[in-house]
């Protein structure tokens, strides 16, 4: 059986269309485990020049079983992450960046070999993004760019040397499309996702 952490950073909770699609897509994982973790109950916030010290210090002792590095060491031991948020002003809510910059742990989540080269030390197999955007983007316009996509998957490459998906539903708010229509569509995209998911 495989871990799967869920992270939900749905922040209209139970009337997100994001939080629908990611379910979708966890329900069907074969050979899973799935842990849920809810970012809007944490209330993080951004690292201060204080918590940044901690952070340093502990890290410089090796220090890393200790609770400020639980939600870092949370996603080092978990085979696949599905970071589920919306599209929001052309990448990821605070929250989840919040949440992200948790993530990054020099001797932790990774480590630089001799040639100055950072090395993940998760054990990611895979990470997928699920999201929904209310137009379209358009990464050859900058006022259309998908930065959450490209961000995400430098910050996988960092972390480790597993896969990278984006699955999407957009466009769902252009008047005259039919929204529920799209998001069918993505679901069955989530459907032949989880399908071949290990593979």
């Amino acid at each position: 059986m495989k871990k799967v952490l869920f992270v939900n950073g749905c922040i209209r909770g139970a009337n997100s269309r994001t939080l629908r699609l990611a379910q979708r897509l966890v329900r069907q994982i074969p050979d899973a485990e799935v842990e849920v973790l809810a970012l809007p109950p944490l209330h993080l916030t951004p690292y201060d020049a204080e918590a940044i010290a901690e952070r340093d210090a502990l890290s410089a002792s090796g220090a890393f079983d200790v609770p400020f590095f639980a939600l870092a060491n949370q996603f080092r031991t978990a085979d696949a992450v599905v970071l589920a948020c919306p599209f929001w002003d052309l990448g990821l809510p605070s929250m989840v960046r919040c949440y992200l910059e948790r993530l990054c742990v020099t001797g932790l989540t990774f480590h630089y070999s001799s040639e100055g080269y950072p090395v993940g030390d998760c054990k990611l197999q895979r990470l997928v993004y699920v999201t929904t955007r209310g137009g379209y983007v358009n990464n050859d316009d900058p006022a259309l760019a998908d930065h959450a996509s490209a961000y995400l998957q430098s910050l996988c490459k960092l972390l480790s040397n597993g896969r990278f998906d984006t699955l999407a539903a957009e466009g769902l708010d252009i008047f005259g499309n039919d929204a529920d229509a799209l998001l069918h569509a993505a679901e069955a995209q989530a459907d032949s996702m989880a399908a071949q998911f290990w593979a």
